[in-house]
């Protein structure tokens, strides 16, 4: 077990790509702390990680807000005594993005504010709150690992608007974090999917009309991660590992 008595948070834990990142780094020996808004589905993750035998708690909190971010983190520090992975998951874009044919994105003159500060809240105010809160007790630890999910969209051109800016931002947030916490011993780097086949792809799918998207596995992007967290190098910081179809 290549991550026995680590201590690893997972936003969005409850469904798709953090479920089976929780489920995987369970499986290296971590205990989890699964994060996400509905009880019911981290029950659910809860459940699939201690019938296998290992350890998990989780957390019901809404993470776009600073003072629940903070309470995740003292409540794992006042726990466990330490936070040695940070998994940034948690984010997602409406089917808003798309006009009411379901058929072209909408154009960046065409979104209102709202929607911008919304998804600019889940994608990217998220992983920048859960950092900015954990770093903190990492450089106290000297030690510890990031990994946050960007997404094909943030790292080529496309027409997904405010997604593809936020997603992009978790690329520059990454490189900047590592930057920053190298000294300390703390590595950050990130994945970069494309769409993958989770259950909350599956209904945005069916909303725009796309029901035969062609979709990769969330338990591959998770294998991404643990590589990241477990056998990439020591001196792998700052890094994006893309995991989508190039030709």
């Amino acid at each position: 077990m290549k991550l026995k008595g680590k201590i690893a948070i997972v936003t969005g834990a409850g469904k798709g790509i953090g479920r089976d990142t929780s489920l995987a780094i369970a499986a290296e020996g971590a205990t989890i702390v699964a994060v996400a808004r509905t009880q019911s589905d981290l029950d659910e993750t809860v459940a699939m990680i201690e019938a296998k035998g290992q350890k998990a708690i989780s957390l019901s909190l809404d993470l776009t807000d600073s003072k629940q971010v903070q309470s995740m983190v003292d409540t794992v520090v006042e726990r466990f005594g330490r936070i040695d992975i940070l998994v940034n998951n948690a984010g997602g874009y409406p089917s808003e993005i798309y006009d009411s044919v379901g058929q072209q994105a909408i154009k960046i003159w065409e979104w209102t504010e709202t929607q911008w500060d919304q998804i600019l809240k889940t994608n990217l105010k998220i992983p920048f709150l859960c950092i900015n809160k954990v770093v903190p007790v990492m450089i106290k630890q000297r030690s510890g690992d990031i990994v946050s999910v960007s997404s094909r969209m943030g790292r080529i051109a496309s027409q997904m608007g405010g997604y593809s800016v936020a997603k992009a931002g978790i690329v520059t947030l990454t490189k900047t974090t590592a930057i920053q916490t190298k000294e300390y011993g703390i590595r950050a780097n990130a994945v970069a999917p494309g769409i993958v086949d989770t259950p909350g792809q599956r209904v945005y799918n069916h909303n725009v009309g796309q029901d035969d998207a062609v979709m990769g596995s969330s338990t591959a992007v998770a294998k991404g991660i643990v590589y990241l967290l477990a056998d990439s190098p020591a001196e792998m910081t700052g890094q994006v590992i893309d995991m989508y179809t190039t030709v």
